[in-house]
């Protein structure tokens, strides 16, 4: 089973190699990291510094969100216009 690590350990981990210019191989080996996730870590923190915050949503993942809304909204708003259309009917 893969290991998962906390945003804040990989967020320390990638401030220390981008920010503080620690060596990422022993990086890596300090931590018992293998060093092709360091590197993964790296690039997404150089894309997006953060992306390991504990409240971040991606970009993409924002997207999908406000879609979702959006489709929630549009079924309300065509229900709210067939009970106006049905109430004036009643009078």
């Amino acid at each position: 089973m893969a290991k998962t690590y906390s945003r804040d350990f990989k967020k320390m981990i990638c401030e220390l190699i981008c920010v503080q210019g620690n060596s990422t191989i022993k990086t890596a080996n300090e931590f018992f990291i293998p060093l092709k996730t360091v590197e993964n870590w790296i690039t997404a923190f150089n894309k997006d510094n953060h992306c390991f915050d504990p409240d971040y949503v991606s970009p993409q993942e924002r997207i999908a969100l406000l879609e979702k809304e959006n489709k929630k909204l549009k079924e309300t708003n065509d229900i709210l216009k067939k009970a106006v259309t049905f109430f004036a009917k009643e009078k």
